[in-house]
Formats: C-alpha cells, sequence, structure tokens
C-alpha cells in the first residue's frame, strides 16, 4: 500500500486494505498459536513486477489470466506436511512481508 509503484496503492477502498491489512495479521496470530495448522497468505498477482489478475472487479485490466491469478492459491493448496506456514506467497513464490519461516 505504501509503494507507489504497486497499482493497489492508487486504490483508496477504505474497507478492503483496512479488512486485508486484519486478514494478514490474524494469519500471523493464528500461525504462531495453531503451529500444527499451516496458515499462509496469498495474492494473485505477481508483487515484483505489479501484477495482478484480470478479473469482473478490476474490469479485466489486469495482465494476468485467471488461471495465472490463481497460482500461488493452488501452490498453497498443495503444501506437503512439511511445507511452510506464516509465508505470503504470489504466484512467483514468498514475497517479504515479515517472518518467513518454515515449520
Amino acid at each position: 500500500m505504501t509503494d507507489p509503484e504497486q497499482p493497489i496503492s492508487k486504490l483508496h477502498e477504505i474497507a478492503y486494505s483496512s479488512s486485508k491489512a486484519a486478514l494478514n495479521m490474524i494469519t500471523v496470530r493464528y500461525a504462531q498459536a495453531l503451529p500444527e495448522i499451516k496458515f499462509n497468505v496469498a495474492t494473485p498477482g505477481e508483487v515484483a513486477n505489479h501484477t495482478f489478475a484480470a478479473t469482473d472487479t478490476n474490469n479485466h485490466t489486469g495482465a494476468l489470466t485467471i488461471t495465472q491469478g490463481t497460482d500461488s492459491i493452488i501452490k498453497l493448496a498443495t503444501l506437503g506436511a512439511d511445507g511452510p506456514t506464516e509465508i505470503f506467497v504470489d504466484r512467483l513464490g514468498p514475497v517479504a512481508w515479515g517472518p518467513q519461516r518454515a515449520r
């Protein structure tokens, strides 16, 4: 939200931004409180490339297809038992956002 190069930084959707921040925090807290369960967050885009998936929500202005947008979700949904928790990923892999550790 604070990176002016990210398209999302120009959208001033207060409810979405607030709920997204809350979701990120609750993901971290659940991962810490329940280490036997994996809690992770995915974005349907490429943070480093400032791209996002074309959907009805953004009037199909995204550079990525719906299938590309689901890549990060599929990765998390198919994690093995030894996979990471408390991470934030996009379709290219982990995105720095705080503690990046595997449990």
